[in-house]
């Protein structure tokens, strides 16, 4: 802590040396009598190091650490970059992102009729498949989250307050995100059981091709959104209105 106090009157110091030399610069422009001093007037500094000690503390210096998002099984994360120095930015930030145009698109929510989204989750195929029996035949998918990512620099510019804002959003997110994950993976799971179950190849790939195959889990994720609106919780990936300011 000592080395701290002593740049903080250091930086004081050039601040205060610099309002005096251009006070006085200015009044030898305008003709008045210039005050020679080699220390700013004792109450005009104490007052800056009060303000400087105040404030200090409630800026960022890296402490706390941004959230970084716990690993999810078969699940990649995927971010967009957002930017601001302010809450009432990021917000804007987040919300010019227009993830669903630009990485969807969304399922639509009647409860969010703007379509304004800050996360994303979804899946894609992965492998190739040629089947030799239904029984052994099991589609593979890798789910990918999409989160928002903030990369302020650790410097003073931004409040202790709002990393600890930003910290809770993104973790909010984080768990709403992985719950639809979850269901995906139950749903894709119960749905090779059902292909394993088709008499013949042909008659899988049928089932697959199918254009309503996904539509149960696409109702459960619906009623996941419903659940969560029943019962918002931030513990459970929902925001109730105002919360922390987002």
């Amino acid at each position: 802590m000592r080395g701290i106090r002593f740049s903080l009157e250091a930086l004081l110091g050039l601040v205060l040396l610099g309002v005096m030399l251009t006070n006085v610069w200015q009044q030898s422009r305008e003709g008045a009598l210039v005050l020679t001093a080699s220390q700013p007037p004792r109450n005009t500094q104490s007052a800056a190091v009060q303000w400087l000690a105040a404030n200090f503390d409630s800026r960022w210096f890296g402490t706390p650490s941004l959230f970084r998002p716990p690993a999810i099984e078969n699940t990649d994360f995927r971010f967009f970059d957002v930017s601001g120095h302010t809450q009432n930015e990021l917000i804007r930030s987040l919300n010019a992102a227009d993830i669903c145009k630009t990485y969807g698109p969304c399922q639509p929510d009647p409860a969010n009729p703007s379509g304004i989204a800050w996360g994303l989750e979804g899946g894609v195929p992965s492998g190739s498949y040629l089947c030799y029996s239904p029984r052994t035949t099991t589609l593979h998918y890798r789910f990918y989250v999409l989160l928002p990512r903030w990369s302020p620099l650790s410097m003073g510019g931004v409040s202790v307050s709002l990393v600890e804002r930003w910290n809770s959003l993104l973790r909010l997110i984080y768990i709403h995100e992985a719950g639809h994950v979850a269901i995906d993976t139950e749903d894709l799971a119960q749905l090779n059981d059902q292909a394993h179950q088709m008499p013949t190849c042909q008659a899988l790939y049928n089932f697959w091709n199918d254009p309503h195959v996904f539509d149960k889990l696409t109702a459960d994720q619906a009623a996941y959104h419903a659940r969560l609106r029943a019962d918002c919780r931030p513990e459970v990936g929902c925001a109730p209105p105002g919360w922390l300011g987002w």
